[in-house]
C-alpha cells in the first residue's frame, strides 16, 4: 500500500528507499503493532498498569521527577506519546523554543553545539532530553540529533502542565527548580 502510493505520487526514489527503511525498521522492531492504538483501546484498569510496566523506569529516572509520588508519576506516564526518529532526523533544533522533552526507550541521540560541528553528548536508552522545555519558554540550547532509529517518548508542555496542576506540593518544587535554572548563576 505504501509503495502504491509512493509510485503514484512519483515520489523521489532516494525518499521512497528511506521511506521503505522505515517501515522495515517498524515491522521489524514492533511487528505491525502500534503502541498508542493498543494502549487507547484498553480500559482504564489495563492501560494504567501496561502504561506503568513499560515506562515507569524511564521517568524515575528524571531527576525533576524524584520527589514525585506514585499518582503523579501515573498520570505522567499515561501522558507519554511514543515517536519514532529515523537515523540523522533533527529531534529538536538549537533556537527553536521548546514545547517538550524526550525519553529514550531504544538507540541513541548526539547533543550537538547549535551550529552542529561539536557533539556535546550522546544519550542512549534510559536517558532524556529537553527537560528545560517543561520548565522555561526558552529556545533550545542545543541540537539533538537520531544517530540510528530511535524509539522515545514525547511529554509535551501542556500535558505536563495539566498533570502537575493537580499535584500543588510537586507544582511549588517545579517552579523553584525553574526559577534556579533561570537564575544568572545557573548559567
Amino acid at each position: 500500500r505504501v509503495n502504491a502510493f509512493l509510485k503514484y505520487r512519483n515520489i523521489p526514489h532516494a525518499l521512497r528507499r528511506k521511506i521503505n527503511e522505515f517501515y522495515s525498521y517498524l515491522w521489524e522492531s514492533r511487528r505491525g503493532y502500534d503502541e498508542s492504538t493498543v494502549l487507547h483501546d484498553l480500559p482504564i484498569p489495563l492501560r494504567v498498569p501496561v502504561a506503568l510496566h513499560i515506562n515507569r523506569e524511564i521517568i524515575e529516572k528524571v531527576p525533576l521527577f524524584e520527589t514525585a509520588g506514585e499518582d503523579l508519576i501515573r498520570d505522567i506516564v499515561l501522558n507519554l506519546r511514543p515517536v519514532v526518529f529515523s537515523p540523522g532526523d533533527r529531534i529538536i533544533r538549537a533556537g527553536e523554543l521548546g514545547f517538550e522533552m524526550y525519553f529514550i526507550s531504544q538507540g541513541s541521540v548526539d547533543v550537538l553545539s547549535p551550529d552542529e560541528k561539536a557533539v556535546y553528548a550522546t544519550l542512549t536508552a534510559g536517558q532524556f532530553f529537553g527537560e528545560i522545555a517543561l520548565l522555561l519558554s526558552k529556545p533550545r540550547n542545543a541540537t539533538v540529533r537520531a544517530r540510528e532509529y530511535c524509539d522515545l517518548y514525547r511529554l509535551d508542555k501542556e500535558s505536563f502542565d495539566r498533570v502537575v496542576g493537580h499535584y500543588p506540593a510537586f507544582a511549588d518544587t517545579i517552579r523553584e527548580l525553574a526559577a534556579k535554572r533561570d537564575s544568572p548563576s545557573a548559567s
